[in-house]
């Protein structure tokens, strides 16, 4: 298996081959938790993501307990993921893109792609605790409300312009969104630091 490095975008069909050893996880659902964890829990390390992933712990898989050592080669492609996306992330020309299905697969599969990102992505958020959304501006209410909608988008839409160009639109408002939501959290999580710190 050829791995991706750290500064190399992701190989849609790379990461789907490492995961369905275990079958827990699309690569577009596995990317929106990962996404979202960096963005609820910024101490969270490589190593610890891609064995939480390989282990079936993030999804509570029942077979945990019987399940091998995590093979080199997937630990590099599920480490270099990580490191890619946090770069992503944290980029300040805006350069986070979902790990989705080139342009040229149908568009059925990259719908229902977008559609598991951001399940993945929602599952992810209360994984790290964020379960309700009232203590967000009301933009960001509205993002986490239409993440739900598109989760609910049919995976058997036809191909042609329309349908193209919607989808693209789609794309980057959910991009936007995961960016405008981090930096959110990273505002209300300096401004409770602040108090803290200023209580003791």
């Amino acid at each position: 298996m050829t791995t991706i490095g750290q500064n190399q975008a992701p190989a849609f069909d790379e990461i789907t081959a490492v995961l369905d050893v275990s079958g827990d996880l699309g690569a577009a659902e596995c990317h929106g938790i990962l996404c979202a964890l960096l963005s609820c829990h910024p101490g969270l390390t490589a190593e610890e993501w891609a064995r939480q992933v390989w282990s079936g712990a993030l999804v509570g898989a029942d077979d945990q307990a019987s399940r091998g050592e995590l093979p080199v080669a997937d630990r590099a492609a599920l480490v270099a993921l990580f490191k890619y996306s946090e770069q992503q992330l944290a980029d300040p020309e805006l350069g986070f893109e979902p790990l989705l299905p080139d342009d040229g697969s149908a568009m059925a599969e990259r719908v229902r792609a977008i559609a598991d990102w951001c399940e993945g992505y929602l599952y992810g958020l209360s994984l790290g605790g964020i379960k309700e959304f009232g203590g967000f501006s009301e933009p960001v209410q509205e993002f986490c409300r239409d993440l739900i909608e598109i989760c609910r988008l049919a995976d058997d839409e036809d191909e042609g312009e329309d349908n193209e160009s919607a989808l693209v639109d789609v794309v980057e408002y959910v991009r936007m969104g995961v960016l405008m939501l981090r930096d959110e959290m990273m505002t209300l999580a300096g401004a409770e630091a602040g108090h803290e710190k200023t209580l003791h």
